[in-house]
């Protein structure tokens, strides 16, 4: 059997069609900003974009109609590594149009950075952008950060209960516990709390020194954990305490799993004593006394402003947003401390990127496991999160996801290193857009600009912020030959 006829290729074509759609609708709100800012160049090209995409998304639609359900783990599988290879690729046309300010592989970088939530951009000086493409960089940011699949299970809601394979492969991590009996409350209530969240960060943003543009693109950004910004000098151009402390609180909040949220307006207050919700908090508290105390110790007594560096960076970095306001200038010491925050990552079921909290924390108890075994070789030593084992599979999914991540972090240092890129900034570019944490890579390595790049090297980076982005698992599932035969 032919592999064309081992594939539900009416609801693959369906639902990528759907999800063009979403690029139309993110043309019509660029197209609309362009109109208010009077950028009659933009205008044009976004309705060109917006035609070019609603043509073959209307095709798929309405040619596949008739698609049928349930979809098979293998078909949910393929189509969720596809919508993030090819909705990124699409959504590169408007940069494309801009001809005079971004190439070809600059426009596919720019879009494949800004849906998988990384905030790495070529970009060397935002305040020559139309506000437009602004605008529709950070939105693609927000899309990208609420997830393919909950804008396909949102939509079709009657029939949410049959694609419960596309909302694993997506939400591939460890965490997904399910506290409603149908795959569409589910997902409704993550697209509640991440609305609400935006909703939130842009009036308190807009309360400070951000204009309403500035507030806007800025809450899309920071709720995505994504990192984009509007000014050159990211959020150091933003000088108040007040717009700090505000972002510094919704990356917090950005960087907490769903089901928190779900749980707690619920009324299950039980979920604060989750162990990863705890570790998440204890880890933003432990490293920014330690940063704290680094900065004192080399004579800086401004307290209060070491204090709101130290929760900026660390958050910014254990949520993958990258955020950055050149606080901490040359310290080796804090820059390194934060590389290696950035292996950490936020809380599973989140739209943060990286191990996952969860997984550090099983790893670190299976280590003490194994090290007690040492020493009682006939003891039954659990492994447990939440006060309950964890099942052999889990722990060995959990370590077959570290030694991966850490691999292709490595292949990636090696292939940047091997396009002419110095061994410390392949280190940095390497784990920064793995981890999806793009923008503060500037903070580490003086004068630097993603634009400077070679082709190569932005090729590399792209790749590695699609596994980042699809939690490795997802993307290999979709290089899997035997997946392409299953039947």
């Amino acid at each position: 059997m032919s592999f064309i006829n081992r594939i539900n290729k009416k609801i693959i074509a369906y639902l990528l069609g759907l999800e063009v759609m979403v690029l139309v609708f993110m043309c019509l709100c660029s197209l609309i900003v362009s109109v208010i800012y009077n950028e009659e160049t933009q205008l044009k090209l976004f309705a060109i974009c917006l035609f070019v995409y609603l043509l073959p998304a209307s095709f798929l639609l309405y040619r596949n109609k008739d698609y049928h359900l349930p979809v098979a783990k293998k078909d949910g599988q393929i189509l969720i590594g596809l919508l993030w290879i090819l909705i990124p690729l699409f959504g590169a046309l408007p940069y494309a149009l801009n001809f005079g300010k971004f190439s070809i592989v600059d426009a596919i970088f720019e879009s494949f950075s800004g849906f998988t939530t990384t905030g790495s951009s070529i970009i060397t000086d935002l305040s020559s952008m139309p506000k437009s493409i602004l605008f529709y960089r950070s939105l693609s940011q927000w899309v990208g950060g609420l997830g393919f699949a909950v804008v396909i299970i949102l939509t079709l809601k009657s029939r949410a209960g049959q694609m419960m394979n596309i909302f694993n492969a997506e939400f591939s991590s460890v965490y997904k516990n399910r506290m409603y009996p149908h795959l569409s409350d589910v997902a409704l209530r993550i697209a509640v709390v991440y609305t609400s969240l935006t909703v939130i960060c842009f009036c308190l943003l807009n309360l400070g020194s951000m204009n309403v543009f500035q507030a806007i693109c800025h809450s899309f950004s920071t709720i995505a954990t994504g990192g984009f910004s509007t000014e050159n000098n990211n959020i150091g151009a933003f000088h108040d305490d007040y717009t700090i402390y505000v972002i510094t609180i919704m990356m917090f909040l950005s960087g907490i799993s769903y089901f928190v949220f779900v749980r707690l307006f619920k009324g299950d207050f039980k979920v604060l004593k989750d162990n990863q919700f705890i570790a998440f908090i204890l880890y933003i508290i432990l490293t920014s006394a330690l940063f704290v105390v680094y900065t004192f110790s080399k004579g800086d007594v401004n307290v209060a402003k070491n204090i709101k560096n130290a929760l900026f960076y660390v958050v910014s970095i254990l949520t993958t947003t990258g955020y950055d306001i050149q606080g901490y200038g040359n310290h080796i010491f804090i820059s390194t401390m934060l590389i290696f925050l950035m292996f950490i990552g936020g809380c599973s079921a989140s739209s943060a990127s990286g191990l996952k909290i969860i997984r550090v924390i099983q790893i670190i108890r299976y280590a003490r496991a194994t090290m007690n075994k040492i020493f009682h070789p006939h003891a039954l030593i659990p492994i447990r999160y939440n006060g309950r084992a964890i099942e052999d599979g889990d722990m060995k999914n959990t370590l077959g996801f570290f030694f991966l991540y850490i691999s292709i972090f490595v292949a990636g240092v090696f292939l940047l290193s091997c396009f002419g890129n110095g061994f410390s900034m392949s280190i940095t570019l390497s784990i920064a857009n793995l981890g999806n944490i793009g923008p503060v890579v500037g903070g580490y390595i003086h004068d630097f600009s993603y634009a400077w790049l070679n082709i190569p090297s932005k090729f590399v980076l792209i790749i590695l912020m699609i596994i980042g982005r699809l939690e490795i698992f997802a993307f290999f599932a979709l290089l899997s030959k035997s997946l392409w035969k299953r039947n």
